[in-house]
């Protein structure tokens, strides 16, 4: 499959397969970038060692891949629709090393 052709990029700034954004050649600098579909993930946030478990808050966080044109560098954001209680921003090669770890966590959780 191709990568999509969008003016304002240039032949070696081509989408990655997972790319949703469109490119114009206007694009403000901050805006050059590839930017995957958007997942929201209700999650529950809080302070367990200083707070009280009734002190947790429902948040709703957005997950999604982001590379900067011209850069080979993937980065997976998750970050708080609204607020600042939720913002992980790291490379996917980061990324994976953390969900190792996550899921190793969570196995000892269940026991």
């Amino acid at each position: 499959m191709n990568a999509p052709s969008h003016p304002g990029l240039g032949s070696d700034d081509a989408c990655p397969p997972w790319c949703r954004r469109d490119h114009t050649a206007g694009d403000h600098p901050e805006d050059r970038h590839h930017q995957s579909s958007a997942h929201l993930v209700a999650m529950v946030t809080g302070r367990p060692t200083l707070d009280p478990d009734d002190q947790a808050q429902p948040v709703s966080a957005v997950i999604r891949l982001v590379r900067r044109l011209g850069s080979e560098t993937t980065w997976l954001e998750l970050l708080s629709e609204e607020g600042p209680e939720v913002r992980l921003v790291v490379t996917t090669e980061s990324a994976r090393r953390l969900l190792l770890d996550v899921q190793r966590l969570l196995t000892t959780a269940e026991t």
